[in-house]
C-alpha cells in the first residue's frame, strides 16, 4: 500500500427493513434467500418446529383511476431448519403453539369474498370459537398492538378488549 491510500473497508451489511415482528433469513427450495417476518411458531405432533411467516410482494391497486403499486401480504409456512435467526431480532415475543395448549390470544386475518367490508383483523381470546378465517396465536403485546390499529376490532363475542385494555 502506498502513502495516501486508505485500506479497503469490508462491505457494510444492508440495514434490515422495518417489520411488525422479528425477521428470519429463509432458504427457498432453489437455494435463494429472503427475509420474512415470523408471525408464530408451532411444534407439530411429530416434534418438528414450523414457522408461520409473512412477506410483502408488490401488487396492483388503483386510486382515483390511477394505477399504484401496493404491498400484498403473502403468508406461508416453513420448517425451522430452513429459517436462520438474525442477530438482534426479538424472537422471545413470537407466539408459540403446542398441540393441546391454548394460546392466550388469537388474531384473525379476515378473508373476504364479495362486497362485504369490515375490520381486516379481529382479536380473540385464545379459547374463542367465533374465529372464522385464518387465526394465529398472539402474545399479549401483539394483541394490544393489533387492537390499536385502525383496521382491527375486538371480537364482539369474547370481548378481549376488556382485559387487554385494563390498566395493569
Amino acid at each position: 500500500m502506498s502513502d495516501g491510500q486508505v485500506p479497503e473497508q469490508p462491505p457494510q451489511p444492508a440495514a434490515l427493513p422495518q417489520a411488525d415482528g422479528p425477521l428470519v433469513d429463509v432458504t427457498l427450495p432453489d437455494g435463494q434467500h429472503l427475509l420474512a417476518v415470523v408471525k408464530s411458531r408451532r411444534r407439530e405432533p411429530d416434534n418438528s418446529w414450523w414457522y408461520d411467516l409473512q412477506i410483502h410482494l408488490p401488487s396492483q391497486g388503483s386510486e382515483r383511476g390511477r394505477l399504484r403499486v401496493l404491498p400484498a401480504a403473502v403468508d406461508f409456512r416453513a420448517p425451522a431448519a430452513l429459517c436462520e435467526p438474525i442477530d438482534g431480532q426479538p424472537y422471545d415475543q413470537v407466539p408459540t403453539e403446542r398441540p393441546g395448549i391454548t394460546p392466550a390470544w388469537k388474531v384473525e386475518e379476515r378473508m373476504y369474498s364479495g362486497p362485504q367490508h369490515g375490520p381486516a383483523r379481529i382479536v380473540h381470546r385464545g379459547n374463542c370459537n367465533a374465529a372464522r378465517d385464518l387465526a394465529r396465536p398472539a402474545s399479549t403485546a401483539q394483541a394490544r398492538a393489533t387492537l390499536d390499529r385502525d383496521d382491527a376490532a375486538p371480537c364482539p363475542t369474547c370481548r378481549p378488549d376488556r382485559p387487554l385494555r385494563a390498566v395493569a
